[in-house]
């Protein structure tokens, strides 16, 4: 069977259109070649890239856009692997975001408290991978990380002495701890916090900088 160009620009339409009300932002059609065929490349915006992300954007043979310096966690790339997805980067990474939300599991609370913060939220697999995507942008913005294993993420960062991350709950003096070490990773199990404790967390990160306060030194091979 052989179609017409105005009937492959009709099934495109509808494909696209289908896309867009599973709420799968997709960029401009680009041509395959010869065949005259189109294939849509979705535009994920996650900043940490997992094998559910891509579930969710039904990526299995497509291609994908994501943000200049995403991570890709590993059973992403095992995803991209057995389904022949093709990734280019060149999304812009969100920049009128406050901070970054990193949950491990189900953080409900803490991403709906990011949110209303004006943070950007995305997921990681597990906290390993939490702490590596912590990392990539806590030089630029602060970080929150959500997960059952807070302490794991917080000493997977500090192994890296460019940065500063700390467990916290509810009855943390944040003011304290932010004239102390001033973290730019905040590491918390998010059982028992409220939504307006979780705001006030995130816009009191908001309101710090990133830098190391006076007298604070790093001392190589681990130890401080």
């Amino acid at each position: 069977m052989t179609f017409s160009s105005q009937q492959i620009e009709a099934i495109t339409r509808s494909v696209l259109r289908e896309l867009q009300s599973r709420g799968v932002a997709v960029a401009a059609a680009r041509s395959t070649g010869g065949d005259n065929s189109v294939t849509p490349v979705a535009v994920l915006p996650q900043k940490v890239i997992t094998e559910d992300t891509l579930a969710v954007a039904d990526a299995a043979g497509r291609s994908l856009s994501i943000p200049v310096g995403a991570i890709i966690t590993p059973s992403g790339h095992d995803y991209i692997r057995r389904n022949a997805v093709t990734i280019s980067s060149g999304v812009p990474s969100e920049s009128g975001a406050n901070g970054v939300l990193i949950s491990v599991g189900s953080c409900s609370a803490a991403s709906s408290a990011a949110a209303a913060a004006n943070w950007t939220v995305d997921s990681a697999d597990c906290e390993f991978d939490a702490a590596a995507a912590a990392n990539s942008v806590a030089n630029r913005q602060p970080v929150v990380c959500c997960g059952r294993q807070p302490s794991i993420i917080a000493c997977v960062v500090n192994r890296n002495s460019s940065f500063r991350a700390a467990v916290v709950a509810q009855n943390t003096d944040i003011g304290l701890l932010v004239s102390a070490m001033n973290p730019q990773v905040i590491c918390l199990d998010s059982a028992g916090w409220t939504f307006s404790e979780l705001r006030r967390l995130f816009r009191q990160m908001s309101a710090t900088g990133n830098g190391a306060p006076a007298g604070w030194n790093e001392i190589t091979g681990g130890v401080r």
